[in-house]
């Protein structure tokens, strides 16, 4: 709603203005007949003829409106020197200036430089806008990037300039320097592209510079992890750190077209900050390189480096007062420790002291000009230095310190060097001297060797046959593993087929019988019994069923055999584990029963239901099932055998499913095994049986087959004189490790 009355009121104004026309002679013109001042290339800077006004007012724009009324000032004047009212709220200032013929008759450029936002007029017309103004203004672009406001060629001879001006009021502000509230230029065309082509340069300068103070760093730092005892090079590596920083900050200046007002004053902090730390970290370097032991003045300076960083945070109008004297103190430190050195003959101090002298020298000369600039109130002499000049000073003033530690370095480089090959002469000399008794035994050892490498040559001969003995035995002790599961498989087949063949012989002579008693009744004819031959009917019906049932039985474990011994060559495929489990616990208790007929065991089994199939090598899982369950019906034999009273063998199978995992579980409550025998039970050659009943391979089999061949597990749980449990774990995808 102000802004909306503001505009109202200003609208008003014009109209009135426009309706009472001013006379021509309004307000002092100030006469422009050059741009190059005292023979200055940064252009003519416009410090007289200004007036201003606070408040806004859009009637102030105007060329014709009458400022006879307001207030004079220097705009370019320090800050806070001018009235309150335009360091902190929205204010116009207008000028009017007249360009001499000669100036006419080209294009002139007008350029701003200030701290926070503004409005250009030129003649009525806006020409340019920076920022929002307002009484807090926002989106404050860098100055130094804005682009020039051309004055055309030919225009009036007398041009009325107004701005409309709103400070920063960034509570940031006092980390930057900004000693003026707004400058204002007048520049050909050539002395701007200079200005833009010296901007350029500075960049590409400290582009440079913080490449090179970037490969010093590492260099330094490189040196000290190779040679901690050496810490200057690491007070050295914090100086070039120091620079290079310093000289990134500027880049990142330069590089920001339009940073907020905030980022740019912590920059501007940033680089005072990083170049005076740089220089305090050069003094510990020396004190390190030249031994010299820190005191209170180098307390002092670092003391005095954290009051200048107070002040400027709090003050950076009293900051000046102190960072140029410690500044100077601390080259004059410097110097003093270089001075130090040279007195004490140290080799290569005055290198290092040549560069920092170059420094000293050069802000000796800065500090004279700004001491009579400020004393004499005249310009800065510096300020008329070209911009190529002042590029090859700036040059010159961060790498001559660099350059001198350099120096230093690789004269110390050399002298190492030759000392170096001092020492390798010497060294050279005794090698020479100790060659001829090396020669002798170098002899003496190619004999001992030799005679070593017959009597090596003989002994692995000998171990050689070990191993090959060694080989075939375990070849053997395998092949009779092997066949003795083959001599238990065959003896449960066996006898597991030879029951069904007893039930189809004894039904097949009752069925004869049968047969003969039925033709006996037929040929009685019409005597016979009907009854009788229904009966006989009957009887040979149910002979021929149970026939054709255990017929049946003995082929399906033909059948399964069969297909075993097809997959026996490593295939796999996916396979019931309930009906294989059955089979061979069937096949190893038949088995048994074959060899001791009075041998009597429960069997029980628990299967679960929905077990899914399990892609395996049947064959291979069968043998550890067998071995497995052969063990089981050993162990409660053993225990049957020692008459224990009340004691009923049991041999037990269960299949259940873990996660991911399908598991078998074979129990038995024989005699059960210790824990040191558990330890080593799956180790080959192993055994707890008597000799000649075990070859102690059949457990290290099974384990590889679980374990290797199908990527499962194989366990054992015992107590001993209680009973054993051996768990199979198969994953269900049945891949292989």
């Amino acid at each position: 709603m102000r802004t909306f009355l503001l505009l109202a009121a200003g609208w008003l104004l014009t109209l009135l203005a426009g309706a009472a026309p001013l006379p021509a002679d309004t307000a002092a013109v100030v006469p422009v007949n050059t741009l190059t001042p005292k023979g200055s290339t940064n252009g003519l800077l416009l410090t007289r003829g200004w007036r201003y006004q606070l408040g806004d007012n859009p009637a102030w724009a105007r060329p014709d409106f009458d400022e006879r009324g307001w207030d004079t000032l220097n705009p370019a004047r320090p800050r806070r020197e001018l009235p309150a009212g335009l360091r902190t709220g929205i204010s116009w200032l207008r000028l009017r200036f007249r360009l001499a013929d000669s100036l006419r008759q080209r294009a002139v450029l007008l350029q701003a430089d200030g701290y926070g936002a503004w409005e250009i007029y030129l003649n009525g017309r806006l020409v340019q806008r920076a920022g929002l103004v307002r009484v807090i203004p926002a989106q404050v672009p860098d100055p130094h990037k804005l682009p020039a406001v051309v004055v055309p060629a030919g225009g009036p001879a007398e041009q009325v300039l107004a701005i409309r001006f709103a400070p920063s009021q960034s509570p940031l502000r006092r980390l930057g320097t900004e000693p003026q509230l707004l400058e204002v230029f007048l520049r050909s065309e050539a002395q701007v592209q200079q200005r833009a082509d010296g901007e350029v340069r500075t960049a590409i300068l400290y582009g440079a510079v913080t490449g090179i103070f970037g490969l010093l760093t590492l260099l330094h730092l490189a040196f000290f992890r190779y040679y901690p005892a050496q810490r200057a090079n690491l007070y050295f590596a914090f100086f070039a750190l120091g620079l290079a920083l310093n000289c990134l900050v500027g880049l990142i200046l330069w590089a920001l077209a339009s940073p907020p007002l905030e980022v740019l004053l912590l920059l501007t902090f940033a680089l005072g900050f990083f170049s005076l730390g740089a220089y305090l970290w050069a003094v510990r370097a020396l004190y390190a390189l030249f031994h010299f032991r820190p005191g209170w003045l180098y307390k002092g300076l670092w003391t005095a480096f954290w009051v200048v960083v107070a002040l400027r945070l709090y003050e950076p109008a009293y900051q000046v007062y102190v960072a140029a004297p410690l500044l100077l103190l601390t080259f004059v430190e410097l110097l003093r420790l270089t001075g130090r050195a040279l007195r004490q003959r140290q080799r290569g101090a005055w290198m290092v002291g040549a560069g920092f002298a170059v420094i000293l020298l050069m802000m000796l000369v800065a500090f004279g000009s700004f001491a009579v600039s400020a004393l004499l109130k005249v310009p800065n002499p510096l300020k008329a230095v070209s911009t190529g000049l002042n590029t090859l000073l700036l040059l010159v003033l961060y790498l001559a310190p660099a350059l001198g530690i350099s120096l230093y370095l690789a004269r110390e480089f050399a002298l190492d060097s030759q000392l170096l090959q001092v020492k390798l002469g010497e060294v050279e000399r005794l090698s020479a001297q100790t060659l001829a008794q090396e020669q002798d035994k170098q002899a003496l050892l190619a004999a001992q060797n030799e005679t070593l490498e017959h009597q090596v040559q003989q002994r692995t001969g000998e171990l050689q046959r070990s191993l090959t003995d060694l080989r075939a035995t375990q070849a053997q002790l395998i092949q009779k593993e092997k066949m003795a599961s083959l001599g238990e498989l065959t003896a449960g087949i066996a006898h597991e087929i030879q029951n069904p063949l007893n039930f189809v012989n004894n039904f097949s002579d009752v069925s004869a019988e049968l047969v003969a008693e039925l033709r006996e009744e037929r040929a009685k004819g019409p005597a016979a019994d009907a009854a009788l031959e229904a009966e006989l009917w009957e009887d040979l019906t149910q002979n021929l069923g149970k026939i054709g049932h255990h017929g049946r039985r003995a082929a399906g474990i033909v059948k399964g055999m069969l297909e075993h011994s097809q997959t026996s060559a490593g295939e796999r495929a996916p396979t019931d584990l309930n009906r294989l489990c059955e089979e061979y616990l069937r096949l190893a208790y038949q088995g048994l029963r074959a060899k001791d007929k009075t041998f009597n065991a429960t069997l029980d089994t628990t299967f679960l239901a929905d077990l899914p199939p399990v892609t395996l090598v049947g064959a291979d899982v069968g043998r550890v099932l067998l071995n497995l369950f052969t063990n089981a019906f050993y162990a409660v034999r053993q225990r049957q055998q020692q008459a224990e009273a009340g004691y009923q063998p049991q041999v037990g199978v269960r299949t259940l499913l873990v996660e991911q995992q399908v598991q078998i579980q074979v129990s038995d409550n024989g005699t059960g095994m210790s824990p040191a025998v558990q330890a080593k039970i799956f180790q080959p050659f192993f055994t707890t049986k008597p000799t000649g009943e075990g070859t102690g391979l059949g457990l290290s089999l099974s384990h590889d087959i679980i374990a290797q061949g199908h990527g499962g597990t194989l366990s054992v749980a015992s107590q001993e004189g209680q009973g054993t449990t051996f768990c199979v774990g198969l994953p269900l995808n049945g891949a292989a490790h």
